[in-house]
């Protein structure tokens, strides 16, 4: 007699934990391969910086629902057929299952987020980086930048609190604000993205020359007339940058959905 199971359930069950559905239907040592597959695939993709920007945080998800997808599937046509050999897993092995999983799932969102996945996602609620970003806006950012860069979008903490500036200087540059524009180690790098009228008021029109110290950034918001940044708040130490933000992966605005942020030539003069 063949033992069957609800193929609706089982499909359900895989798509909320990974492989679950293969326990409803007795096929543990499946379930333990799928849920090995989506995690350990997980890891590769951070491993290799393939998770840290739009399209990677969108191919990410996309790989977790295709694996929970097809062993939802899989798990709903054994359900469907039944098989009368195979020992269903007691409610306790469920629990087991399900909370080893959630276990998994949380130490790598957390404590090891930045050496195995390199990412974190954040939420723009102020516009001092506007029109860069706007408020609303869902940036990712990888958190594993190496080298910070002239021109780069960083994530830094000041007084307990993280936010996210454009990177004006680096260690050893000198740099200034003549008339508005950004001079950088004698270079005029123009405006640098800040929008002509945002340039308004006189401390974002003059800057006098000073050196960025060993081991600090300059930071400037793109929102200049309105940017608590290091002409008020002074530079920042390079330990309290937490990543760089590669992107826009979600916003209220359409069009800037998908929006990424490349790494400019240090040499550019035009911005």
């Amino acid at each position: 007699m063949k033992l069957q199971k609800n193929p609706l359930q089982a499909f359900v069950m895989s798509c909320l934990v990974a492989g679950w559905g293969l326990v409803y239907v007795g096929r543990i040592k499946w379930a333990l391969r799928v849920a090995a597959f989506l995690y350990l695939g997980g890891i590769a993709l951070g491993a290799f910086g393939l998770i840290a920007s739009p399209k990677g945080l969108y191919a990410f998800a996309g790989f977790v629902i295709l694996v929970k997808l097809v062993s939802g599937i899989a798990a709903a046509r054994l359900a469907r057929h039944g098989n009368a050999d195979v020992a269903m897993p007691g409610t306790r092995f469920h629990v087991l299952y399900v909370l080893a999983l959630a276990i998994v799932t949380l130490v790598l969102l957390v404590p090891l987020r930045t050496p195995l996945l390199g990412y974190k996602n954040y939420f723009i609620p102020s516009g001092s980086m506007s029109p860069t970003l706007s408020i609303g806006d869902y940036v990712v950012s990888d958190i594993r930048p190496g080298e910070i860069k002239v021109g780069d979008i960083v994530v830094y903490v000041w007084n307990g609190t993280e936010a996210v500036k454009r990177v004006a200087g680096v260690p050893g540059d000198v740099v200034q604000i003549s008339d508005g524009n950004l001079i950088n180690n004698g270079d005029s790098l123009g405006l640098f993205y800040a929008p002509a009228d945002r340039v308004k008021k006189d401390y974002s029109l003059t800057l006098a020359p000073l050196k960025v110290e060993p081991n600090h950034v300059y930071l400037l918001g793109d929102n200049r007339d309105v940017s608590n940044d290091s002409r008020f708040m002074g530079q920042v130490d390079l330990k309290d940058i937490r990543g760089r933000i590669t992107g826009i992966w979600f916003s209220n605005e359409r069009s800037r959905i998908g929006t990424t942020f490349p790494r400019i030539d240090r040499d550019a003069k035009d911005h």
